[in-house]
């Protein structure tokens, strides 16, 4: 099958035109700095990973140094996953991420399936995730006054009219939201720490889980790949990202290291205050550390910085994703409506469709089940998508790599190991949860052959 027209940078100077409902000509608008991007990337990981999830963690595993393992194992996994992407995202600077370098590599069945998973399950999830808890935090502010569901579709339409205003009306926010977060988080990992006595890291306070290891660590792992997952997002927007080839690496790698970083030294915090059996269930481990230091009044505070942290995490959702329904419609694999641009730089009609399918989310499922069926179908996907990795290096020799990931091919090697040892365990411990994520995988396989067909035969 021949490649996709946009991921071959199409349109002039590279950049794609698309048109306005009105039929006037509008692009993308390269206005995404480094700082920008960084924000983004820092913005949309850091969120309802690491506020929803230690709890969990310690349920599923009961010691502090297992639990510190998984978290550097998901910083390590992201890490090498983020070379490859940042090779290809530098080399291939269209709109769409995952869906580009998937649709290059193997052809359209291929980037319709990175695609769609991100629009339908990966991000939609994620993002209707984050409303919930939005919502949830509300009401637990209100003193348990509200409906969680009610509120998590007011989130959805405040975020929709917020992006309606364009890009950068969205970095502006993103830059804000994402200053306060990273502040608070170190003033949270700070208090904690002072307490001086490292309750949580001693071997005498673990406990035994009554669930088995590798089924623990499973589930554990899966919280923590959610919570580092949308590393990636900024290269959604590599056309609206000035000077991409050289920013973007930049971006990627960067923002990496920094959440790796952030991430073991928030859990080395919240284990300094807590033990694991404390933590264990918990819904909201930062607002307990808080709380186990300086009281209760102290945590209240915790749950309002907590909800400023998702605020700033889910606004990513609404910036990346309408960009991969863009790319998707351009090369006829979506609606075509999808690729109509405001005067603003906004995709409006992808924007409204992301946030019909996350509202509708918002409502259904509970949080660790959502997360456990998107994190089978990421994996699965990303491992495809990481493939391309290799099939570009042989396919596209030639093509412009701004930044070349070194120790090929054993590096990036060692990253596709790690994904299929993972996704392995994962479907041998919860083999049901397996067959729901390959039917929804075969389903976008079955799509994308019917879609790619039509388009081929227009």
């Amino acid at each position: 099958m021949s490649e996709p027209t946009a991921a071959s940078g199409a349109g002039t100077a590279g950049q794609p035109q698309a048109t306005s409902s009105a039929g006037e000509p509008h692009q993308l608008k390269r206005i995404m700095r480094v700082r920008d991007g960084l924000a983004v990337t820092v913005g949309i990981v850091i969120g309802a990973g690491i506020l929803g999830t230690p709890g969990l963690i310690a349920e599923y595993l009961g010691n502090p140094w297992l639990m510190l393992g998984v978290w550097v194992l998901g910083g390590v996994v992201a890490g090498l996953s983020t070379l490859l992407l940042a090779e290809m995202a530098a080399a291939l600077p269209s709109a769409g991420g995952k869906y580009v370098y998937a649709a290059h590599a193997f052809g359209p069945v291929a980037g319709f399936v990175a695609g769609w998973s991100e629009l339908l399950v990966t991000r939609a999830f994620s993002g209707a995730i984050k409303a919930v808890l939005i919502a949830t935090y509300v009401v637990d502010l209100a003193g348990g006054r509200g409906n969680i569901s009610a509120l998590a579709g007011v989130v959805v339409l405040a975020f929709a009219v917020l992006h309606l205003g364009g890009l950068k009306v969205g970095t502006v926010f993103q830059n804000v939201t994402t200053l306060i977060k990273v502040l608070f988080l170190l003033v949270v990992a700070a208090a904690a720490l002072a307490v001086g006595e490292p309750r949580g890291l001693t071997s005498s306070v673990a406990f035994t889980p009554e669930i088995g290891f590798l089924l623990g660590f499973a589930l554990a792992y899966q919280n923590v790949a959610f919570a580092y997952y949308g590393w990636e997002d900024a290269a959604k927007m590599a056309e609206e990202t000035q000077d991409p080839g050289r920013a973007l690496p930049r971006i990627l790698i960067g923002g990496a290291i920094a959440v790796a970083i952030l991430y073991l030294m928030i859990n080395v915090a919240f284990l300094t205050a807590l033990t694991p059996a404390e933590m264990s269930g918990s819904d909201l481990v930062a607002r307990d550390a808080i709380a186990a230091v300086f009281g209760t009044k102290a945590g209240v505070v915790i749950t309002v910085g907590s909800l400023l942290i998702l605020i700033s995490s889910a606004n990513v959702n609404y910036m990346g994703m309408p960009r991969v329904a863009f790319a998707l419609s351009r090369d006829g694999l979506a609606p075509r409506q999808f690729r109509q641009v405001s005067k603003n730089g906004t995709p409006v009609a992808a924007l409204l469709f992301i946030c019909a399918v996350i509202g509708v989310l918002s409502v259904t499922g509970t949080f660790q089940q959502l997360i456990r069926f998107m994190m089978m179908v990421a994996v699965t996907v990303d491992l495809m998508v990481l493939l391309a990795f290799f099939r570009l290096r042989k396919i596209a020799p030639d093509l412009a790599r701004p930044l070349r990931v070194p120790w090929y091919p054993w590096l990036p090697g060692l990253t596709i190991v790690l994904y299929v040892a993972i996704l392995a365990i994962f479907v041998g411990t919860q083999p049901e949860l397996a067959l729901g994520g390959g039917a929804m995988v075969a389903g976008l396989v079955i799509a994308g052959v019917v879609v790619a067909r039509r388009q081929k035969e227009a």
